[in-house]
């Protein structure tokens, strides 16, 4: 589907734009896509309010920096963080739905 298919990532000091096959930009931060990193190990530190307070509380505790991208295959990105998690995969779909929830509409 074009609508979630990402064409462009611009990378910023604390955030990105991501842009998408259906023709929408958003601005999204870093730490929204840190905080919902869907890797086995960050994951099940969601599955409740309390432990998803805690994750962010770590992860604001770092420094956040500009991610390396790599791409994974045709439906994903995997960013590689200087400090902190870099084994989450980051499907389009995924980033929309991060788009969407917690980025801003350009």
């Amino acid at each position: 589907m074009e609508r979630e298919k990402l064409s462009e990532i611009e990378r910023g000091d604390d955030g990105c734009i991501l842009r998408f096959g259906d023709g929408a930009s958003f601005r999204l931060g870093y730490l929204a896509i840190r905080c919902n990193c869907q890797c086995a190990k960050c994951k099940p530190r969601q599955e409740n309010e309390q432990r998803k307070i805690e994750l962010e509380e770590e992860v604001m505790r770092l420094r956040m920096e500009k991610p390396r991208v790599q791409p994974i295959g045709r439906y994903g990105i995997q960013l590689e963080w200087p400090t902190g998690c870099s084994s989450g995969i980051h499907s389009f779909k995924h980033l929309r739905e991060l788009c969407e929830s917690h980025g801003t509409q350009l």
